[in-house]
């Protein structure tokens, strides 16, 4: 029985405070939020105190925007304030990947606190761009063996579902006119042209 509950969305930007979720295609040069929610959601919920996630994108088509992807800091929507504890992460925007990013908390001795009791928190926040003009997909990895809940048992030791994907679809509609006008227009052009110079010859 899964013990670990996860939603991977894509949140439009309100003014950099992540909206609603997103429904319809983006458009080139727009920002967006991904967000990772986990939960522990069981009768007798103890809430999660570590995990670890990678994910990956096509850089040809999205690129992290996150002003700072400042790891350290438990104000940065990257992780969770309530993990202060080995906080690591890595963004390579040039690849595609951010890898590593995870953190965890220590309740016991006053490290921290866990998320997610019979609800969903936020684990990570992050904020992209569309930077070309094709679909492409955005991939969830969670590291299991990481993720670990208050009563010392790991998502490992159950059925969890480890990978979820997200479909970036790009309205690639131009509002260029078609060929066939510009070469309408152009034929109209010329006509008028030679009308003008048979009634006017110089």
């Amino acid at each position: 029985m899964s013990n670990l509950t996860t939603q991977f969305n894509l949140r439009t930007d309100n003014n950099g405070i992540p909206g609603t979720i997103i429904n319809s295609p983006l458009n080139f040069g727009d920002k967006f939020f991904v967000e990772v929610l986990m939960g522990d959601i069981r009768p007798d919920a103890v809430g999660i105190i570590s995990s670890n996630i990678s994910l990956s994108f096509n850089p040809n088509q999205l690129q992290n925007i996150n002003n700072s992807f400042d790891i350290a800091s438990l104000s940065s929507p990257l992780l969770p304030a309530n993990f202060p504890l080995f906080r690591t992460g890595i963004l390579d925007n040039n690849s595609g990947t951010i890898t590593n990013l995870g953190g965890a908390a220590f309740p016991s001795i006053n490290f921290g606190s866990p998320i997610g009791i019979n609800q969903l928190d936020t684990f990570s926040l992050l904020m992209f761009e569309v930077v070309g003009e094709e679909n492409s997909i955005i991939t969830l990895d969670i590291d299991l063996t990481q993720t670990g809940f208050n009563d010392g048992t790991l998502a490992s030791q159950s059925p969890n579902q480890n990978q979820f994907t997200q479909d970036i679809i790009i309205n690639n509609t131009q509002s260029v006119p078609e060929s066939s006008s510009i070469f309408g227009i152009l034929l109209m052009g010329i006509l008028l042209m030679i009308s003008a110079l048979k009634k006017f010859p110089g």
